[in-house]
């Protein structure tokens, strides 16, 4: 971000040709990018869980359910392994049975409420044991998935229904390790995800360079940045953050398959962060703030609220990547926590809708119209959410990740672009808006659209 920054700041006067050490940067930036989205393919997907199973005087749990993955066209394989989470709990070598599921069997399968028939509906089975010596791995249970048609999600589940654990319930550590026809480690949900995460990674770089070299300009033909441009700096920096590491959880989830769960909870938050502060900053707008009143004024209450909104999100997210692997989950936004944000977002529409109305109608006819513009382009950031959720559910679960995240990062992308070009771009907003008033002497004030 430094690097950015200060080659931003080295930007020649508007009519002279790029320099040489921009466009090298430009170069260097582009073959980082590249070197982190094309790493080596190191291992498969590793997924580690602890869970109780067996029978005793209290509690009974027969059957767990361990994870999940989607399969692509080709033949694929898993691996499994047990060892006990408390050493010398159990005798040496104690079996149970994994248990394999197709996705077109498996809501049948959530419906059967006794345990040990559920495994009538299992595509396949394989033996498991822990270790002959207490707390080391047992051997490992090998398979492999065919498909020739289409993508499956498969469903695999631990169970003691031949009655090995009979004098209790017992903690064991599960080890999972999943790879499609030809090594890769990604969930069919995710295999988009690196040449996708890459090219957004491209264009966010080449964007936040652009929006400094622009936010240069800027100033020193106005002597000034605005708050709202520095709102929207904000907003760039979060979304460029956010991306890396993101990029950097993905580099690292090739080489270990697990990611870092660090830099995974840190990229949504300040993802989150990112549209949080965006649909403040419309919302500001249209209460009024450049347009009827060139400082916030009465409207200062509207930032703790709006802190209050980004709290609630940030702590959604933890709470959500808090949670265990669950058989119904393929997305961030499955169950609660997306029904929480949809609703979160159409309060928040309805809120600027309201606002855009109120500031309308305390101006002229000019102001009237470019509301109108404004509420039409800022209405199709706000419904992004709402809508591409929405879209969503419509779509086979493997296809859900993908469809969700092409949204949410196309908005953003637009919105970005679209605030950036009202904001430093000379038009009818920088005209009539507090952002044309400058603190150099002779600049003078802005006419405000409420004087038409």
């Amino acid at each position: 971000l430094k690097l950015l920054l200060a080659q931003a700041a080295r930007r020649p006067p508007p009519g002279c040709r790029e320099s040489p050490e921009a466009m090298a940067f430009l170069s260097r930036l582009a073959v980082l990018c590249l070197a982190l989205g094309c790493c080596h393919e190191a291992q498969a997907k590793v997924q580690r869980s602890t869970l109780r199973l067996g029978r005793g005087a209290r509690q009974t749990a027969e059957w767990q359910y361990v994870g999940k993955f989607g399969y692509a066209v080709g033949q694929g394989t898993y691996e499994a392994r047990l060892r006990e989470a408390v050493p010398g709990s159990l005798p040496p070598g104690t079996a149970l049975e994994l248990e394999i599921y197709m996705d077109e069997e498996w809501p049948q399968v959530e419906t059967v409420t006794e345990v040990c028939r559920k495994k009538d509906l299992a595509k396949r089975t394989r033996e498991m044991n822990i270790g002959q010596v207490a707390g080391d791995w047992g051997q490992i249970a090998k398979g492999s998935i065919a498909q020739n048609v289409r993508p499956h999600v498969w469903y695999f589940a631990i169970s003691d229904c031949g009655g090995n654990l009979l004098n209790g319930t017992y903690g064991l550590d599960v080890e999972m390790e999943f790879k499609q026809d030809g090594g890769s480690h990604f969930s069919v949900e995710l295999q988009w995800a690196p040449s996708a995460n890459l090219l957004t990674l491209v264009g966010c770089s080449f964007f936040l360079l652009s929006f400094c070299r622009r936010s240069r300009v800027f100033f020193i033909r106005t002597g000034s940045l605005h708050p709202v441009i520095w709102t929207l700096g904000c907003v760039v920096v979060f979304q460029y953050v956010a991306q890396c590491l993101h990029t950097g959880h993905l580099a690292i989830y090739r080489s270990d398959g697990q990611g870092s769960r660090a830099m995974e909870v840190l990229s949504e938050v300040f993802f989150v962060l990112c549209q949080v502060t965006q649909t403040s900053l419309l919302v500001t707008i249209a209460l009024g703030y450049t347009l009827l009143k060139a400082q916030l004024g009465d409207l200062q209450i509207v930032l703790p609220i709006c802190g209050l909104v980004a709290l609630v999100h940030v702590v959604l997210v933890v709470l959500d990547k808090a949670q265990c692997e669950a058989s119904h989950r393929f997305t961030d936004h499955d169950g609660s926590t997306g029904w929480i944000f949809f609703g979160l977002r159409l309060a928040l529409y309805a809120w600027f809708h309201w606002a855009s109305n109120r500031t309308a109608s305390q101006g002229g006819l000019r102001l009237q119209a470019f509301i109108g513009k404004f509420r039409i382009a800022a209405s199709m950031y706000f419904l992004a959410y709402p809508g591409t959720f929405l879209v969503m559910q419509l779509f086979a679960p493997y296809l859900r990740e993908p469809v969700m995240e092409t949204g949410l990062m196309a908005a953003q992308v637009a919105s970005n672009v679209w605030l950036a070009s009202l904001f430093l771009d000379r038009g009818a907003y920088f005209q009539a808006s507090s952002l044309s008033a400058s603190p150099l002497p002779g600049r003078g004030s802005p006419v405000f659209f409420k004087q038409d």
